[in-house]
This record gives C-alpha cells, structure tokens and sequence, in this order.
C-alpha cells in the first residue's frame, strides 16, 4: 500500500502478457486498482481518455516502438509513472524525464517501492 494507505488506480502498460499479469497480481495485491493492462500506446491514449489513473507502469518499448509519446501524455496530465524495461537506465529515451527505471524482470519489492515514493504521506 502506498504511504497513506489509500489504494491507487494504477494504468499497466505491457506488450508482453506474462510481464503484464506479473505486475497485475503484484499491484492488486499491494491493495490497488489495475487500469488495463493494454499492450499499445493507442489503447493506453483510449484509456486515459475516459480514466485518470493516479500512477502508471509504462514498458519503455511497446511491439518495437518506443512509449516515450505516452509518457508525454502522462506528463501533461500530471499524472507520477515509472518505466519497465529490459533495457540498460542510459539508454531509455530522455523524454521520459525524471520517470524512475524499473527494470525487467519486475521485483516486487522495487515496483512497490517506486510507488510509495510517489505518494509521501501527507
């Protein structure tokens, strides 16, 4: 559970199913809600059309294309994510600003943690 205890929406941006599903039960566990998971940038932009999650888990690289036009979008909205990938932290696009890295594969204890510090208790 986050820092105040109170459960978040959390959108889950994942190509991969079994990467996607891990993160799910690791989140809904935690307490929270899952906002998808969607596997495109088009379906995540679909989503965040009719929902404003509270934090986002975003794969960096979504079927060879990069999800830094997302995290844009999540900027704009203001809206705190962190990104998950297999990549090595230098050399994930700058345009995801200051988003923390999570790297693949997910560790539990990291994801959580990542997510706590986005919401310090009040």
């Amino acid at each position: 559970m986050n820092s105040s205890s109170t459960p978040l929406s959390i959108l889950i941006v994942e190509d991969e199913f079994i990467i996607a599903d891990e993160i799910s039960m690791i989140v809904e566990q935690a307490g929270h809600a899952v906002l998808g998971p969607v596997g495109t940038i088009e379906e995540a932009f679909r989503l965040l059309d009719g929902k404003e999650p509270q934090f986002a888990i975003v794969d960096a690289n979504l079927n060879g294309r990069s999800s830094a036009p997302l995290a844009e979008r999540l900027q704009a909205l203001g809206v705190p994510f962190c990104v998950c990938t297999g990549y090595r932290s230098e050399d994930i696009s700058p345009l995801f600003g200051q988003a923390a890295i999570l790297q693949k594969p997910v560790d539990s204890r990291a994801l959580l943690a990542i997510i706590n510090a986005s919401f310090p208790a009040v």
